[in-house]
Protein backbone atom coordinates (compact mmCIF):
# COMPACT_ATOMS: atom_id res chain seq x y z
CA UNK A 1 0.00 0.00 0.00
CA UNK A 2 1.46 3.30 -0.76
CA UNK A 3 1.49 6.00 2.11
CA UNK A 4 1.52 10.02 1.58
CA UNK A 5 4.75 11.35 0.62
CA UNK A 6 5.95 15.11 1.42
CA UNK A 7 9.35 17.37 0.73
CA UNK A 8 9.66 20.44 2.60
CA UNK A 9 11.26 22.73 -0.13
CA UNK A 10 11.50 25.99 1.62
CA UNK A 11 9.47 25.75 4.71
CA UNK A 12 10.68 28.14 7.59
CA UNK A 13 10.32 25.33 10.50
CA UNK A 14 13.21 23.47 9.31
CA UNK A 15 15.75 27.10 9.57
CA UNK A 16 13.73 28.37 12.60
CA UNK A 17 13.54 25.09 14.82
CA UNK A 18 9.46 25.29 14.62
CA UNK A 19 8.83 21.80 14.46
CA UNK A 20 7.52 19.86 17.22
CA UNK A 21 7.55 16.16 18.54
CA UNK A 22 4.34 15.05 18.63
CA UNK A 23 2.57 11.56 19.30
CA UNK A 24 -0.81 11.14 17.15
CA UNK A 25 -4.52 10.60 18.41
CA UNK A 26 -7.22 9.68 16.43
CA UNK A 27 -10.80 10.74 16.92
CA UNK A 28 -11.49 8.20 19.85
CA UNK A 29 -8.50 9.51 21.16
CA UNK A 30 -6.44 6.12 20.72
CA UNK A 31 -3.06 6.55 19.58
CA UNK A 32 -3.14 5.78 15.51
CA UNK A 33 -0.47 5.55 12.46
CA UNK A 34 -0.19 8.40 10.55
CA UNK A 35 0.67 9.02 6.98
CA UNK A 36 3.44 12.09 6.00
CA UNK A 37 1.59 15.34 4.54
CA UNK A 38 -1.07 15.06 6.49
CA UNK A 39 -2.20 18.26 8.59
CA UNK A 40 -2.23 17.91 12.30
CA UNK A 41 -3.60 19.85 15.04
CA UNK A 42 -0.77 20.34 17.61
CA UNK A 43 -2.33 20.89 21.20
CA UNK A 44 -0.65 20.44 24.82
CA UNK A 45 2.21 18.56 25.80
CA UNK A 46 1.51 14.84 26.67
CA UNK A 47 3.11 14.76 29.97
CA UNK A 48 4.86 17.81 31.25
CA UNK A 49 6.27 16.30 34.22
CA UNK A 50 7.99 13.64 32.77
CA UNK A 51 8.53 14.89 29.43
CA UNK A 52 8.76 18.20 27.85
CA UNK A 53 9.18 17.52 24.22
CA UNK A 54 6.12 15.99 22.85
CA UNK A 55 2.95 17.22 22.05
CA UNK A 56 -0.32 15.72 21.14
CA UNK A 57 -1.47 15.41 17.74
CA UNK A 58 -4.97 15.22 16.69
CA UNK A 59 -7.44 15.09 13.66
CA UNK A 60 -7.98 19.27 13.04
CA UNK A 61 -11.67 20.44 12.34
CA UNK A 62 -12.45 22.53 9.52
CA UNK A 63 -12.72 25.53 12.08
CA UNK A 64 -9.43 24.64 13.52
CA UNK A 65 -8.31 27.96 14.53
CA UNK A 66 -4.73 27.52 15.72
CA UNK A 67 -1.42 25.39 15.71
CA UNK A 68 -1.94 23.28 12.60
CA UNK A 69 0.74 21.48 11.10
CA UNK A 70 1.92 19.05 8.38
CA UNK A 71 3.69 15.67 9.48
CA UNK A 72 7.16 15.18 7.76
CA UNK A 73 8.65 12.70 9.74
CA UNK A 74 12.08 11.00 8.07
CA UNK A 75 11.64 8.36 6.29
CA UNK A 76 13.86 5.32 8.35
CA UNK A 77 13.17 2.06 6.82
CA UNK A 78 15.36 -1.01 7.30
CA UNK A 79 13.32 -3.51 5.01
CA UNK A 80 14.94 -3.38 2.36
CA UNK A 81 12.54 -4.93 -0.34
CA UNK A 82 10.94 -2.24 0.63
CA UNK A 83 13.55 0.63 0.17
CA UNK A 84 13.64 -1.00 -3.67
CA UNK A 85 10.31 -0.65 -4.25
CA UNK A 86 9.95 3.06 -3.44
CA UNK A 87 10.70 3.55 0.09
CA UNK A 88 9.11 7.20 0.21
CA UNK A 89 5.81 6.04 -0.33
CA UNK A 90 6.17 2.95 1.66
CA UNK A 91 6.48 4.88 4.93
CA UNK A 92 4.12 5.08 7.51
CA UNK A 93 4.11 6.66 11.22
CA UNK A 94 3.81 3.92 13.46
CA UNK A 95 1.01 3.77 16.42
CA UNK A 96 2.36 5.34 19.52
CA UNK A 97 5.74 6.36 17.80
CA UNK A 98 6.36 10.34 18.08
CA UNK A 99 6.16 11.74 14.99
CA UNK A 100 8.10 15.30 13.33
CA UNK A 101 5.43 18.11 13.06
CA UNK A 102 6.11 21.17 10.40
CA UNK A 103 4.35 24.36 12.07
CA UNK A 104 3.38 26.12 8.69
CA UNK A 105 3.96 30.04 7.99
CA UNK A 106 3.25 31.85 5.02
CA UNK A 107 5.08 31.89 2.42
CA UNK A 108 6.11 28.40 2.60
CA UNK A 109 7.27 26.20 -0.03
CA UNK A 110 6.42 22.26 0.35
CA UNK A 111 5.52 19.15 -1.54
CA UNK A 112 2.99 16.20 -1.26
CA UNK A 113 2.10 13.73 -2.88
CA UNK A 114 -1.45 13.23 -4.15
CA UNK A 115 -1.96 10.45 -1.77
CA UNK A 116 -2.68 13.73 0.86
CA UNK A 117 -4.77 15.60 -1.25
CA UNK A 118 -8.90 14.91 -1.57
CA UNK A 119 -9.69 15.62 -4.86
CA UNK A 120 -7.51 16.11 -7.92
CA UNK A 121 -5.07 18.62 -7.65
CA UNK A 122 -4.25 20.72 -10.65
CA UNK A 123 -2.02 23.59 -10.99
CA UNK A 124 -3.86 26.84 -10.11
CA UNK A 125 -6.07 25.13 -7.28
CA UNK A 126 -5.76 26.02 -4.08
CA UNK A 127 -5.66 23.71 -0.86
CA UNK A 128 -7.59 24.45 1.97
CA UNK A 129 -7.68 22.62 5.66
CA UNK A 130 -10.81 20.52 6.07
CA UNK A 131 -12.35 18.12 9.17
CA UNK A 132 -9.82 15.25 8.76
CA UNK A 133 -5.83 15.00 7.82
CA UNK A 134 -6.03 15.78 4.34
CA UNK A 135 -5.82 18.35 2.50
CA UNK A 136 -9.04 19.50 0.15
CA UNK A 137 -8.76 20.96 -3.40
CA UNK A 138 -10.92 24.18 -3.62
CA UNK A 139 -11.17 26.75 -6.90
CA UNK A 140 -11.01 29.81 -4.68
CA UNK A 141 -9.56 30.79 -1.63
CA UNK A 142 -12.18 31.12 0.97
CA UNK A 143 -12.89 34.25 3.28
CA UNK A 144 -9.66 33.31 5.52
CA UNK A 145 -9.10 34.12 8.99
CA UNK A 146 -5.95 34.69 9.90
CA UNK A 147 -6.08 31.18 11.97
CA UNK A 148 -6.86 29.11 8.66
CA UNK A 149 -4.28 27.20 6.60
CA UNK A 150 -5.10 27.70 2.84
CA UNK A 151 -1.96 27.71 -0.04
CA UNK A 152 -2.05 27.43 -3.84
CA UNK A 153 -0.47 24.72 -5.92
CA UNK A 154 2.52 26.22 -8.02
CA UNK A 155 3.54 22.95 -9.87
CA UNK A 156 3.21 19.54 -10.14
CA UNK A 157 6.43 17.48 -10.47
CA UNK A 158 6.68 13.58 -11.21
CA UNK A 159 9.31 11.99 -8.21
CA UNK A 160 8.66 8.30 -9.51
CA UNK A 161 6.75 6.80 -12.75
CA UNK A 162 3.60 8.18 -12.87
CA UNK A 163 3.32 9.75 -9.21
CA UNK A 164 3.25 12.93 -8.60
CA UNK A 165 4.25 15.96 -5.72
CA UNK A 166 2.01 19.10 -5.63
CA UNK A 167 4.39 21.68 -4.61
CA UNK A 168 2.07 24.32 -2.07
CA UNK A 169 2.61 27.74 -1.55
CA UNK A 170 0.80 28.12 1.83
CA UNK A 171 -0.60 31.30 1.49
CA UNK A 172 -2.20 31.51 4.80
CA UNK A 173 -1.35 30.00 8.37
CA UNK A 174 -1.62 30.83 11.56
Amino acid sequence: MAYGVIRSDNVKATKDGNIRSAKFYDANDGQAAIENGMLVEVSNLLDASANREIFKATVPSSTTAKNIGVVATPEIIYDEQLKSAGALENFINAAGQPITVLMLAPQDILSVSDKCIDGTPEVGKYVLLQAGNKWKIADAPTSATPESVQGIIVAREMYRANKYLNVIQIVVAN
